[in-house]
């Protein structure tokens, strides 16, 4: 059965993508880590807890198959911050991090420039 397992999630991880602009930080990178720790003797590992094992596969299958957002159609995609999504993706990457972090601004006035979309 843990092969079954194994090879479902190796399918899942085929499925999220790595995003290379949020190195060390990318969720994708991540589960690839924890099926590597879990399955540390590829398909010939032991699962303590199958059902619970089971579970995750199925929560991280609907994620990664975006399940809910086809379910629940959005009409418009906005953010809190009025940002549009290639902004949120140039803000959270490392690179976009980095920017902010460098700058000398308190963190409510970061906040308000993104805000107002003014550049750092």
């Amino acid at each position: 059965m843990a092969g079954a397992l194994y090879k479902n999630y190796l399918r899942v991880c085929e499925k999220w993508g790595v995003d290379s602009t949020k190195k060390g930080r990318d969720l994708g990178e991540f589960i690839r880590q924890l099926v590597a720790k879990e399955f540390s003797r590829g398909e010939a590992s032991t699962i303590q807890n199958l059902k619970e094992c089971e579970k995750k596969l199925e929560s991280l299958n609907r994620l990664a198959s975006n399940y809910y957002g086809k379910q629940f159609k959005r009409s418009k995609y906005v953010s809190a911050t009025g940002l549009s999504l290639e902004e949120c993706k140039q803000v959270l990457s490392t690179e976009g991090l980095e920017k902010i972090n460098r700058s000398k601004l308190s963190f409510l006035e970061k906040v308000k420039l993104l805000m107002e979309k003014k550049p750092l």
